[in-house]
């Protein structure tokens, strides 16, 4: 299978914070079993991006906690059974974004081991060695992709990888993005929330911002104007162009809204996204299951509907 065949398997992508019990995991993370597989695959995705915070399962010499792996490991069998592909995304190391050098071992030797695991599972199962490098890491992310691509590479010449630019997977860096010209089995993965405004409005563990403070934007809303149209086209085609130059799939790994904002203007922003997304030949990933920006609601037991048919129904119906 060819890396972008590979990739079409993310068509319709939804992310899950995967809990193992480590503090970091708090409050944005579920205990991921068949069940929610089951919803997802019933909904209408084609993948999930299981985000997992290995760092905070090591131990000595930097060892996975095996029973962690395993967990991990009975995922991908289960999400493999029911024909979903599925992302195992390294996920959430702030000790490595505030000193990239003291912690470069271990993260080489996490995604040794990670893929040491995973390299004789089928294609369908993706690595994303670190999701959204930022801080001090991004001075030195090419080369840290480098060093992660050859760790990688040495156990698993073809699995698809996926890697994305610095500052949180923004696309506006992609331009600074260097990988290995002769690795072809890579997907180039953006993240978007944009406007951050509107997406994140009321969210205080951002902080304040250089746009403000998340509680002033509480009632802002995305109406689908031509202007709002036009921004986030304007960002769909400059991702778009870069892919085409450099002869790379693109994953939109994370798009997604606050349960703050106005339901109607979450449906209407996701199905605007959405839409640009797969018309440039994007796979996606919506953020997330839950409980954090939830698609579904475990208490109700059930999903959002609008938000769902925005991502896997008729997106243009919900534009109007």
């Amino acid at each position: 299978m060819g890396i972008h065949d590979t990739n079409r398997l993310l068509a319709r992508t939804i992310n899950i914070g995967l809990d193992l019990g480590a503090d970091i995991e708090q409050g944005w993370t579920l205990p991921v079993g068949e069940h929610e597989l089951d919803l997802c695959r019933e909904a209408g995705f084609t993948a999930v991006r299981l985000g997992v915070c290995w760092a905070a399962h090591t131990g000595p010499g930097f060892q996975i906690d095996a029973t962690a792996l395993e967990r991990v490991a009975t995922l991908a069998e289960q999400a493999t059974e029911r024909g979903l592909a599925l992302v195992l995304t390294n996920f959430l190391d702030p000790e490595l974004m505030a000193d990239p050098p003291k912690y470069l071992d271990r993260l080489l030797s996490i995604t040794e081991q990670v893929t040491t695991r995973f390299a004789a599972h089928p294609e369908s199962i993706l690595l994303e060695p670190l999701a959204e490098p930022r801080e001090a890491l991004d001075a030195l992310w090419n080369d840290y992709i480098a060093r992660l691509l050859t760790v990688l590479r040495k156990v698993d010449p073809h699995r698809a990888v996926i890697v994305g630019p610095g500052a949180y997977n923004n696309a506006r860096t992609l331009p600074q993005l260097e990988l290995p010209t002769a690795d072809r089995d890579l997907i180039v993965t953006v993240h978007q929330y944009w406007p951050i405004t509107f997406t994140m409005q009321g969210e205080e563990w951002l902080g304040t911002t250089p746009f403000g403070d998340p509680k002033s934007w509480l009632g802002n809303t995305w109406d689908g104007t031509p202007d709002q149209r036009a921004e986030l086209t304007a960002g769909f085609d400059g991702i778009a162009a870069w892919a085409a130059a450099a002869d790379r799939p693109i994953f939109l790994g994370e798009f997604g809204t606050s349960v703050h904002a106005d339901n109607a203007s979450r449906a209407r922003w996701t199905a605007f996204n959405r839409l640009l997304a797969e018309e440039r030949g994007f796979s996606w990933g919506a953020w997330s299951f839950g409980p954090t920006f939830a698609l579904y609601n475990a208490q109700s037991g059930g999903w959002n509907k609008p938000l769902l048919t925005a991502l896997t129904g008729d997106a243009q119906a919900v534009l109007g």
